[in-house]
């Protein structure tokens, strides 16, 4: 995700960029509203994008139409939208200013009858991708794999400048195994002895590691023990593939290929796993021209936030961050904007809505990239659980600088024209696409540009074939335009490999939609049922038909409605459906749809939107809540008591059990005020973060706590979180608690040390953050290891 700055002195200058470059028209735009009730009053919303997004309130005039006016408009096409509550009204409409300077809006009360909506694509599906491109598997043709090096040359070298010792204990070095480790440590801060050093090598003096080589496979492919002060590094075969550069042919074209694991590997030995710390900022800042912040008075003063909603980057964290920035060109390495990276507490989402189910923002306005918890862990069932969605993220990140810093507009516009991007004031973002299926991914989709291009250069990366699948115009495009060349190749172990043998591949994508029913069922004081039809264009469902799809819709103030359909006729089909429920105390009014994907069982995914398909949604609720709840109060102490576990919401809860085991827990007592509505979960769940001895890695959990008295404004909420004992001993701290009403209306608290410099809106709290020490019997604070030697993988056609 990215975003820029929302600091104050940065929006000054930001604002005189704009004035300096768009024009401010004197005209203004005047809307003229019939039909308003005495008493009543209505919102009127006009947007170009989502940097510019104004809104009046018109209220009932005795002697005729109301009017609203909106001044400072630029140049463009803008969307008008109503929201009136109590009332049928027309659905969003375009106009080019200033060409339209006036526009009248006529409302009719509720009909309280039900809605239903009938779309139909009126032209033909040419032009609309069908079929996947296929990515034939890479052949690499090896011209020269050895060096030539002068015997035990590499050796005495690494004993005399680095004092590196070479063991044949284990696997005998070679030459060119020795040469290849000795090139690699002179591209690193690693040289503490020069030239005419007075040492006693037959004595041992200044040895810093012994390295062993083994023919195992090595997790990090280096394993390390310290004795007597002395590193002693194993080292597996598999990293030196490759290390030095091999001229060779890669589907057919003359280049070097060559692979980063050897450094990556020496990075871990010369950091000690990340745990040196001034080497670790050495290589960040001279390699890479940036900074890990922990928490201090700058990063406070750069992100405008308390420091306590930030935390210092675990050590893999640190290691995973260069070794991806690593496997970039190196005209890459150091990003002009990109400066600092902070990390935000475990189980803390940025407390601004806007960017809550961000793993991770770029703020080119600060440059600085900030990382939330889910970017590197899959607690509770949440975010990424794969390294490669990890390594995608960093360099989606990492390559908005590129947008912003670097492109030339020549090269902008060009992404913007092979991706079917446009200019749409109706979408929030101020883009759309008309392109259905050459995105590597839902959010690129339902982007932009920045964001399409972002997610494309960190999959060409990650996954290649996954970009060729999809689109090759742009893989070629980030091939030669952006990586002058430069292509990369995904190799794995032959063990762990297999053929698949399909006699027929389904490379066809399913069916664009070309026809949508939607009905509402539900008077105004019920719930509505909402019942949802898609017809795709297809030949044989069986190869272009869908097996699922997945619809989102937003109201005006940012609530969110989901339906997902499924095939009517057996497991694959042209014609989908599916329903949902929406309380009668929902937003009333339409529905926007943000986003479409319909998938087949090979997972080729063709996405949508109002660019491409017709979709309305009106909600008849003049019961209408657009309240959050509210947290009035919250306590926590440490009791001892029987309790019998339940697990459920990804959280630990314990039951008061006479008969139950004895445990250590967390009682924990809340007030939340909601007047009209129920609490959507029956209750709250509060993210506890778990302390860190030592930088391990233990990741937050959740508790839920349960409504006790669900009937009365000031909703009493209670609570246990069942300590077990081989959680780790430590402090635990409280870093974020949400609920939710059932008209879909979140309330947040961010627990934080100052909660006075929090600015609060509605459904956005701090609270002060407290703690609780607790000691446990069995602390285990050691990730488990998968034994690389051990793993069988056996496949039959």
């Amino acid at each position: 995700m990215s975003s820029t700055s929302y600091r104050y002195k940065y929006l000054l200058i930001l604002t005189f960029l704009i004035l300096s470059s768009i024009r401010l028209l004197a005209q203004n735009f005047e809307v003229s509203v019939s039909g308003i009730k005495e008493g009543d009053s209505i919102r009127l919303v006009v947007q170009k994008s989502s940097e510019y997004f104004f809104k009046e309130w018109v209220h009932y005039k005795a002697d005729g139409p109301s009017t609203a006016t909106f001044s400072n408009l630029v140049e463009g096409q803008w969307a008008l939208s109503i929201d009136a509550t109590g009332y049928t009204f027309p659905s969003t409409s375009v106009f080019d200013f200033p060409e339209t300077t006036l526009a009248t809006v006529e409302l009719t009360p509720l009909q309280n009858d039900n809605y239903t909506y009938n779309w139909r694509d009126d032209g033909s599906a040419a032009g609309h991708s069908n079929q996947s491109y296929i990515a034939e598997p890479t052949e690499i043709i090896v011209l020269n794999d050895t060096v030539s090096v002068p015997t035990g040359f590499s050796a005495i070298k690494l004993r005399n400048e680095y004092g590196i010792l070479l063991s044949d204990d284990v696997e005998p070095w070679s030459n060119e195994d020795a040469y290849r480790l000795y090139k690699m440590f002179t591209n690193l801060p690693y040289h503490p002895y020069g030239e005419g050093s007075e040492v006693d090598y037959t004595q041992g003096d200044n040895v810093r590691g012994v390295f062993y080589l083994s023919n195992d496979e090595i997790f990090e492919d280096i394993a390390i023990e310290t004795v007597d002060g002395i590193k002693h590094a194993t080292v597996s075969q598999s990293a030196f593939t490759y290390a030095e550069p091999q001229i060779v042919k890669l589907d057919g074209i003359r280049g070097k290929f060559f692979s980063k694991r050897l450094y990556h590997t020496v990075i871990n030995f010369i950091t000690d796993f990340a745990r040196d710390q001034q080497m670790v900022d050495w290589i960040a800042r001279e390699r890479f021209g940036i900074e890990f912040l922990k928490p201090g008075d700058f990063l406070e003063d750069l992100m405008s936030e308390d420091r306590s909603n930030f935390q210092e980057f675990y050590n893999s964290e640190k290691l995973e961050i260069l070794a991806t920035f690593e496997e970039l060109p190196d005209g890459f390495h150091k990003q002009d904007g990109l400066k600092y990276l902070v990390r935000r507490i475990d189980g803390q989402e940025h407390p601004d809505p806007t960017y809550r189910s961000a793993a991770a923002i770029a703020w080119t306005g600060l440059n600085t990239v900030e990382f939330i918890y889910k970017a590197f862990a899959s607690t509770n069932g949440e975010s990424r659980n794969i390294l490669s969605d990890v390594r995608r993220l960093i360099l989606h990140e990492k390559a908005h600088f590129l947008w912003a810093y670097s492109f030339d507009n020549t090269t902008k516009d060009d992404w913007i024209e092979i991706g079917g991007w446009f200019e749409d004031p109706t979408s929030g973002t101020g883009w759309s696409t008309y392109n259905t299926t050459e995105s590597v991914s839902a959010y690129a989709h339902a982007k932009n540009p920045d964001e399409d291009m972002a997610e494309s250069i960190a999959v060409y990366l990650t996954n290649p074939n996954k970009l060729i699948n999809v689109s090759i115009k742009k893989y070629e495009f980030i091939r030669d335009r952006i990586m002058h060349g430069t292509r990369y190749v995904a190799q794995i172990r032959e063990d762990l490999t297999f053929t698949v043998y399909n006699l027929f591949p389904d490379y066809v994508y399913p069916g664009k939609i070309i026809g949508i029913e939607l009905e509402v069922e539900g008077e105004s004081d019920e719930d509505k049922l909402v019942k949802l039809k898609v017809t795709l264009d297809s030949n044989d469902p069986q190869i272009d038909g869908g097996i699922g799809g997945y619809f989102r819709f937003a109201s005006s103030i940012g609530t969110i409605f989901d339906i997902g359909v499924s095939p009517v006729n057996g497991t694959i089909d042209s014609v989908l459906t599916g329903q949902g429920t929406l309380s009668k105390f929902a937003k009333n009014g339409y529905w926007n749809l943000v986003s479409a994907r319909i998938w087949d069982q090979a997972n080729n995914q063709r996405y949508e939107n109002t660019s491409t398909i017709g979709m309305k949604l009106y909600i008849e609720n003049p019961s209408e809540d657009i309240t959050p709840p509210k947290f009035l109060d919250f306590q926590s102490k440490l009791v001892e008591d029987r309790f019998t576990k339940i697990t459920g919401f990804g959280t630990t809860n314990g039951r008061l059990d006479p008969e139950g085991d004895l445990h250590q827990a967390i009682k924990f007592n809340v007030t939340v005020e909601e007047e009209t509505n129920p609490l959507r979960y029956g209750g709250s769940l509060l993210r506890i973060n778990f302390p860190n001895p030592e930088q391990s890695e233990t990741h937050h959990k959740e508790v839920f706590i349960k409504t006790q008295t669900p009937d009365v404004v000031d909703k009493k909420l209670e609570g246990y979180f069942l300590v077990e004992e081989y959680y780790p001993s430590g402090y635990y701290s409280f870093t974020q608690m949400y609920t939710a009403d059932v008209a879909q209306n979140f309330a947040y608290i961010t627990f934080q040390d100052d909660p006075e410099s929090f600015k609060e809106t509605p459904g956005n709290q701090a609270f002060a953050r407290d703690s609780i020490y607790i000691e446990t019997e069995f602390p285990d604070i050691i990730k488990p290891e998968i034994d690389l030697n051990n793993i069988e993988v056996s496949a039959e056609p």
